[in-house]
């Protein structure tokens, strides 16, 4: 059973990323890997930044799109009520109107519900069906992505996956790199 190493990062104001991504040694004599190790903690001060102020914006562009849905409703409910098929901006809006559209949107089927049909209509034809099911099955592709992302403490032990842990080298490694010790 491996174990990880936790870390907490002084996150106080690192030099400019810039500059510490182009290595080297800086004018106070930092040596190429302090310069990482600081590029890393820069990166990471910006990243957490990021991660909050793209939270904040997320919450702020939710709430307004809810506002506006809400006022396009009574817009429309009004309009509707009134017979008003459309009406003249002014201001900033001039040359512009307000006026109802009306659009039918197509759904196509999901794949399950696509899986469902086909498996009801050959029920009576177990062989064509395992047929078809087994070459869906060869056409579906995984695709492994991986990123970086903030979670709780404690949260990724509920859902650890096969192979997901640090052997003990990664750990020995990082734990040098983070420590500075060579």
């Amino acid at each position: 059973m491996s174990h990880a190493v936790k870390y907490k990062f002084n996150l106080m104001s690192a030099p400019d990323l810039t500059q510490l991504s182009e290595g080297g040694s800086l004018a106070n004599g930092t040596t190429n890997e302090e310069v990482t190790m600081e590029y890393f903690k820069a990166c990471l001060k910006e990243y957490l930044k990021l991660d909050e102020e793209i939270k904040t914006l997320g919450k702020a562009l939710k709430q307004r799109r809810d506002k506006q849905s809400t006022l396009s409703q009574s817009l429309l409910m009004f309009l509707n009520k009134n017979d008003i098929g459309k009406i003249q901006l002014e201001g900033n809006y001039t040359g512009q109107e307000l006026l109802t559209d009306k659009v039918n949107k197509v759904k196509n089927p999901n794949a399950t519900s696509i899986l469902e049909i086909v498996t009801a209509k050959l029920a009576g034809n177990q062989e064509l069906l395992k047929e078809i099911t087994d070459e869906i099955a060869a056409h579906k592709e995984t695709v492994e992505v991986e990123k970086v992302k903030i979670s709780k403490i404690g949260a990724g032990a509920k859902k650890k996956k096969a192979g997901s842990a640090p052997s003990a080298e990664e750990s020995a490694l990082s734990n040098a790199l983070l420590l500075g010790v060579q």
